[in-house]
């Protein structure tokens, strides 16, 4: 059995919801949306999304998920990106 060393743990757990939060943004400005907006879609309040934009909270898969829904794209395709 692999164990993950605790400096790399920590090290995604600043750095995942950065890149995560980075990504819902450009996808949200291609699809021109405001924070606003984008916050209405998804039933939460605007300062809600702007932290997960700028990755000061680490959010559920089910909050991603409704966000992806809410761009009309993949979650996939919203964190396929990222590497661990």
């Amino acid at each position: 059995m692999k164990y993950i060393e605790e400096h790399k743990i920590l090290e995604l757990k600043q750095r995942i919801p950065v890149e995560i939060g980075n990504r819902i943004r450009i996808f949200r400005e291609k699809k021109k949306l405001s924070q606003t907006e984008l916050a209405m879609m998804i039933g939460k309040d605007r300062q809600y999304l702007y932290k997960i934009e700028k990755g000061k909270v680490t959010s559920s898969i089910f909050t991603i998920s409704v966000i992806a829904c809410a761009l009309d794209i993949s979650l996939a395709e919203l964190i396929g990106e990222i590497k661990v």
